[in-house]
């Protein structure tokens, strides 16, 4: 039976006398403390909630509160997750009707919001709806709706692609791109893809990670050349990658090696990286990129000083290596100093980096795939930031883990320790 507060106590008292009509309450019961709700607890909003173990943040509300949320699971607004997407410390979800949801750090506005910092609550974004992807930088959030790329956040490095120097806190549409399929954000760069496979970037050019030489910034999206039609795109850190036909090119820093090409030196044009022959997908992260091979095999190269190649060592690697043990892996994410993969199960395993608790299981840093992340089950989805990572369940659930001091972890509460959390709920709608 669901949980009723003491308002509806009252009023089945008034039923019972025959007086309904004389004791119909005309306002809401708000609390103020919890000990106003019997057995449950006063939320922030005024309205008691219960604990209800089928709920993915554990508590709904009763039905005598604010009609807009009776009933329902606290944090429950956002509607079926379809997909997730997270910046350096911040995350967002996609709900299968396009809205989108926010949360985590915002010092420049990528929540899209202007009257908190951070906040561990997801938010919604306004005036945004029919969303298809969406990704997030360092501050920056992007989306795609019907074709069209906004974006909103810091833009003091072009990173809006408006042709501005300035930061905004709302969505606008990127210069005149139409028909995108993909967008993809490093940490202060973009790139979008077209259904024609057609690749333009902007933003922070300082390492020529959006393809263009000269200028250190690119204001405004410019088209990549030097690049068959692309399938799939990525960017992370400095560097940006296409996959098509089953090869892959990369560009940007090459400092630790991260393209994979065999020597140190930055691109400023795209170049082929014979060691992801074969490539599905190529995923950069901080100072290093990975690529799923044929067969589910992972591939690495770049910086490896916590292990985040997965090979055995902490050994820089300028051409890739594979990461044994791995097989059917149908996803990879890259944070600063870690990687996660996901199979064709759904069992979800991390290396590299762990002292924020990147890898699920624990704070101590792995160099091979360590144990499975203990998600409730099965992931269909990831996505990672600099230092914790999220995953979506079957169930359409959204979990995440790691580095939770700038509230990215979603669960409504902003770390105040340095303590690991373990994997935590996101405050969002399951199916």
């Amino acid at each position: 039976m669901r949980a009723r507060g003491p308002g509806v106590v009252a009023l089945v008292a008034c039923a019972a006398l025959g007086a309904l009509g004389a004791c119909v309450k005309t306002e809401p019961f708000v609390c103020a403390t919890d000990d106003q709700c019997g057995a449950g607890r006063c939320e922030a909003d005024g309205a008691c909630s219960f604990a209800d173990a089928t709920c993915h943040g554990a508590w709904r509300y009763g039905d005598d509160g604010d009609p807009a949320v009776a009933g329902r699971c606290v944090g429950d607004t956002s509607g079926p997750i379809g997909a997730l997407a997270a910046g350096s410390d911040h995350a967002c979800a996609r709900a299968d009707d396009g809205r989108v949801w926010c949360w985590g750090d915002n010092p420049r506005g990528g929540l899209a919001r202007e009257d908190v910092a951070r906040t561990a609550l997801p938010t919604a974004v306004p005036d945004l709806a029919g969303v298809t992807d969406l990704d997030g930088g360092e501050y920056t959030t992007c989306a795609i709706a019907d074709g069209v790329v906004t974006c909103w956040g810091q833009g003091d490095s072009g990173e809006l692609g408006d042709g501005e120097a300035a930061d905004r806190p709302r969505p606008r549409s990127v210069g005149d791109l139409t028909a995108m399929v993909e967008v993809e954000l490093g940490e202060h760069h973009a790139c979008a893809r077209d259904g024609g496979g057609v690749v333009w970037c902007w933003g922070s050019n300082g390492d020529r990670e959006t393809g263009a030489p000269g200028a250190p910034t690119v204001a405004r999206p410019r088209r990549v050349d030097g690049i068959p039609a692309a399938e799939t795109l990525a960017a992370g850190g400095q560097v940006s990658c296409v996959t098509a036909a089953g090869h892959a090119w990369c560009w940007g820093k090459n400092a630790n090696g991260q393209l994979g090409v065999g020597d140190l030196e930055e691109r400023q044009r795209p170049v082929e990286v014979p060691g992801f022959a074969g490539a599905i997908a190529v995923v950069p992260g901080g100072e290093h990129t990975c690529a799923i091979l044929a067969g589910g095999r992972v591939a690495c190269a770049g910086a490896n000083s916590r292990g985040q190649l997965g090979d055995g060592t902490t050994t820089r690697r300028s051409a890739p290596v594979e990461v044994p043990g791995l097989t059917d892996v149908v996803e990879v994410v890259a944070l600063d100093w870690s990687t996660c993969a996901r199979d064709g199960a759904g069992a979800v395993r991390c290396w590299g980096a762990g002292d924020r608790g990147q890898l699920g299981v624990g704070e101590v840093d792995a160099t091979a795939p360590a144990t499975p992340v203990p998600l409730p089950g099965p992931a269909i989805a990831l996505t990672a930031g600099e230092t914790h990572a999220c995953a979506l369940t079957a169930d359409g659930c959204a979990w995440c883990w790691g580095d939770d001091r700038k509230g990215q972890l979603g669960d409504g509460r902003v770390a105040t320790t340095d303590a690991v959390v373990g994997v935590r709920p996101v405050l969002l709608s399951c199916r």
